[in-house]
């Protein structure tokens, strides 16, 4: 038997890498990481807190353009 928190966390990885690879097809991110991590952990961190929607998800992290975000102030850097 699974228990909730690993089925949350399962969940969480398998929106996260589905929407991971959406964008890197979408912007062809094979040649660069750093956009490809700060997507990564952007979309880690939004679902964390609250953001559960794939579509919403990727739409969020396509805007910040592969900027690293910065939660302590709010800013994308």
């Amino acid at each position: 038997m699974v228990s909730a928190s690993q089925g949350a966390s399962a969940n969480k990885a398998d929106i996260v890498e589905r929407a991971v690879r959406r964008i890197n097809r979408q912007e062809n991110l094979i040649p660069d990481m750093t956009y490809a991590e700060n997507a990564a952990a952007l979309l880690v961190y939004l679902y964390e807190n609250g953001v559960h929607d794939e579509e919403e998800l990727v739409e969020l992290a396509l805007m910040a353009k592969g900027k690293r975000y910065d939660p302590k102030n709010g800013n994308f850097v």
